[in-house]
């Protein structure tokens, strides 16, 4: 019966910590944004969106691998980034998008980030989901 609630309550904390994006609004009332859909980043990317920065977290052969990499991705692996965060200060003013496989390291490089001060969204669903709505280029 306990294992029933496992998931769930792991679900729960996740979405509570794992990713928690800092609020540029003034507006108290504004939600928070902490992930966006694999759909709503192929709209941003197509409307040409200037301010649209996305990070691809995963390691240096997976960008070369079955699921490729998004042209015009920012790419510092999870596990570098924590010493090359420094690397993207200019995109402090702007939400960053983060990617990744499948979601999860892609949610841990969000809290790292938001710790330092950064806005971040986590993509659901990582690459994986990607390449099911847009084939590799």
């Amino acid at each position: 019966m306990r294992n029933k609630f496992i998931l769930p309550l792991a679900l729960l904390i996740f979405g509570f910590f794992g990713c928690n994006a800092q609020n540029s609004s003034s507006d108290s009332n504004s939600a928070t944004r902490t992930e966006i859909s694999v759909d709503e980043l192929k709209k941003l990317i197509d409307s040409k969106d200037s301010n649209l920065v996305i990070l691809d977290v995963r390691t240096a052969e997976e960008l070369t691998g079955e699921l490729g990499a998004i042209p015009g991705i920012i790419h510092i692996p999870v596990l570098d980034l924590d010493r090359r965060a420094g690397e993207l200060d200019k995109y402090k003013d702007k939400e960053i998008k983060i990617i990744c496989r499948s979601g999860n390291r892609s949610g841990k490089a969000c809290t790292l980030l938001n710790e330092k001060g950064f806005k971040t969204v986590n993509v659901a669903g990582g690459m994986k989901a990607f390449r099911k709505i847009e084939p590799k280029e």
